[in-house]
């Protein structure tokens, strides 16, 4: 049973400055390679040898930080999740990683030690359902501790490292455009030049225009899902009204515990309570291809690649509860479903079922790796 006496004042207010660093070292070496493309590029600009001031490779340098680090937002709310659930977030890092099944097959497991999408504050237990009466609501009748409109509504810092590093890239490309003329020549580099000598053309102008484009056009989406978002009211199941609204709650069964899935029909990798579920079947295969190069001479090289062969998808419905009531959910009639990162991943050398067999002969090319995604 949920108590409001026990949930915590969670301070959600982001202030005037926040500067977040990254939270895997995967994402530091992506931070450290964008930082030193930030320098190299001012060091080229002041070496004459380069030919002239290229900022654009300190732009490249800004992007590549601003996608290595994380909000603020989201380094709150892991913290809040380690204090909150220590034994939860510690079973799931123990239970993550790469486990090594078959030698010979070369056999593995791999699960995330980390779901961002996974619960924060501590979910109503089962024990505490009372699926005789699943529509009703819980015994406190409080919304779950999880709720936005108990916890309240995240507020963004003024200045981020988004905002840095975005207005850095930004002003960088804008001073390469202010230098281009010709191809990938500053226009001092170029006066007196003769223009019908000039093979480059001006391709990095393009370049440049093209990503303010493509970037004008993220933030306008950005800017109109956040709009749609916040004109979209947060309700109450309990007293939801009729129209476009917005339901945050615990999925619990509505008659039953949906069916365990076997991922492709192989009951060795079978995953329980899933209410809703996507797998798909890739192999990794090899092949040799013959090609032409620039002088005409034919040349053969190897190419490989993850091949997706086959895939499946499927829902129960289930009651979605927030502690005030629940309403049956009909996940079928749903336009779009976005499951986030992968439960388990099961991968081999060898496939040796028959199934498996077949795919090795439908294929040309040389199959080393079959996976399972999940």
């Amino acid at each position: 049973m949920t108590d409001s006496a026990t949930t915590p004042q969670v301070e959600l207010d982001g202030g005037t400055f926040a500067f977040t660093l990254p939270d895997h070292w995967t994402k530091w070496i992506l931070f450290v390679l964008g930082g030193l493309l930030f320098i190299f590029g001012f060091v080229m600009s002041a070496d004459p040898e380069f030919g002239g001031p290229v900022p654009a490779v300190s732009a490249i340098g800004c992007l590549l930080m601003l996608a290595a680090c994380p909000t603020e937002l989201a380094v709150k709310l892991a913290k809040i999740r380690a204090q909150m659930r220590p034994a939860a977030v510690k079973m799931r890092s123990d239970a993550g990683g790469v486990e090594l099944e078959s030698f010979w097959n070369s056999a593995t497991v791999e699960r995330p030690s980390h779901d961002d999408r996974d619960w924060v504050f501590p979910a109503p237990p089962e024990d505490d359902w009372h699926l005789d009466s699943r529509y009703a609501a819980d015994a406190d009748k409080e919304l779950i501790p999880e709720h936005p409109n108990r916890v309240g509504t995240p507020r963004p810092p003024q200045f981020s490292n988004y905002g840095i590093f975005s207005t850095l890239a930004f002003l960088l490309l804008l001073w390469q455009a202010s230098l281009l003329d010709w191809g990938r020549r500053p226009m001092e580099a170029c006066l007196g030049c003769d223009v019908s000598t000039t093979t480059s053309g001006p391709h990095l102008a393009f370049y440049l225009i093209g990503i303010s484009v493509i970037w004008l056009g993220v933030s306008v989406f950005m800017w109109k899902r956040a709009q749609a978002m916040q004109d979209t009211p947060t309700s109450n199941i309990r007293s939801m009204a009729v129209g476009t609204l917005e339901l945050v709650g615990q999925v619990r069964p509505w008659v039953e515990h949906p069916p365990t899935v076997a991922v492709d029909g192989d009951l060795s990798k079978s995953v329980d309570d899933l209410s809703a579920w996507y797998w798909k079947y890739e192999i990794y295969r090899c092949r040799t291809v013959h090609y032409t190069d620039s002088e005409g001479n034919r040349r053969t090289r190897e190419e490989c690649n993850w091949e997706t062969i086959r895939r499946d998808s499927g829902a129960t419905p289930f009651i979605i509860h927030d502690g005030t009531g629940g309403v049956f959910i009909s996940p079928d009639s749903f336009s779009r479903s976005e499951f986030g990162s992968h439960l388990v991943r099961w991968e081999c050398r060898h496939d040796r079922r028959l199934k498996g067999l077949f795919t090795n002969l439908m294929f040309q090319g040389d199959v080393r790796r079959h996976r399972w995604t999940d």
